[in-house]
C-alpha cells in the first residue's frame, strides 16, 4: 500500500464510513496524482475529491459525499447561516466551489468550513465568536454546547478511525475496506 493510500484512509476513513459528510487534509501533489484509481472507485459511491488550495507542492484536499453534504448544507438553519455569509447555491457542488474561492482569495481561513465538515452550527458560530477559548470540549472540533453528546461522537469517530488504520497497517487495501472497485 502506498503512503498516499494510507493518508487517504487515515484522514478520510470516517467520511468513507458515513460518519461525517467530508474531510479536509493536505497531501503532496505527487501523492494526490497516485490516487487516481481510488478517486474513481470512490466516485462511484458518490464521493468527490476537490482541491481547495495548492501551495508549496501540496494540495488542500476536500473529500466529501455529495448527498450527505447536501443534506447538511440545505438544512434550514445551516442554509440561512451560509446565506448570511454570502453563499448562494442550489447544489452542494456550487457551495463547495464558493468555499474553494473563499479559501483561495482570503489569507484567513473561512471558519464556516466547519459546516462543510459536519460540525454542528452552534459550534461553528461559537468558534467564530470566541476562537481563543470558551469552548467546553476540544476534540475533532471545538465544542461550545452539549459536550457529553459530542464527546460520544468523538469517541465513535476515534473507534472507527482506529479500526480503519489497523486494517490498513495489516495491508488491507482501502478499496477492499470500503467495498469499492
Amino acid at each position: 500500500m502506498s503512503e498516499a493510500e494510507y493518508a487517504l484512509g487515515y484522514h478520510c476513513g470516517i467520511t468513507f464510513a458515513g460518519l461525517k459528510p467530508a474531510s479536509l487534509f493536505w497531501i503532496d501533489a505527487e501523492q494526490f496524482d497516485s490516487l487516481g484509481c481510488l478517486r474513481r472507485c470512490f466516485a462511484e459511491k458518490d464521493f468527490r475529491f476537490v482541491t481547495l488550495r495548492q501551495k508549496n507542492g501540496k494540495r488542500l484536499l476536500f473529500v466529501f459525499h455529495r448527498e450527505y453534504l447536501a443534506r447538511i448544507l440545505f438544512a434550514k438553519d445551516n442554509f440561512a447561516f451560509l446565506h448570511s455569509l454570502g453563499y448562494a447555491y442550489s447544489a452542494a457542488g456550487q457551495a463547495v466551489v464558493q468555499l474553494r474561492d473563499r479559501i483561495r482569495a482570503d489569507k484567513e481561513f473561512p471558519h464556516e468550513v466547519g459546516l462543510f465538515l459536519g460540525y454542528p452550527l452552534e459550534d461553528v458560530v461559537g468558534f467564530m465568536r470566541d476562537s481563543k477559548g470558551g469552548e467546553c470540549l476540544c476534540g475533532y472540533w471545538k465544542v461550545y454546547g452539549d459536550a457529553e453528546r459530542k464527546a460520544r461522537i468523538f469517541e465513535r469517530y476515534k473507534r472507527c478511525a482506529d479500526c480503519i488504520c489497523c486494517k490498513l497497517r495489516q495491508g488491507k487495501p482501502l478499496a477492499e475496506i470500503f467495498g469499492v472497485r
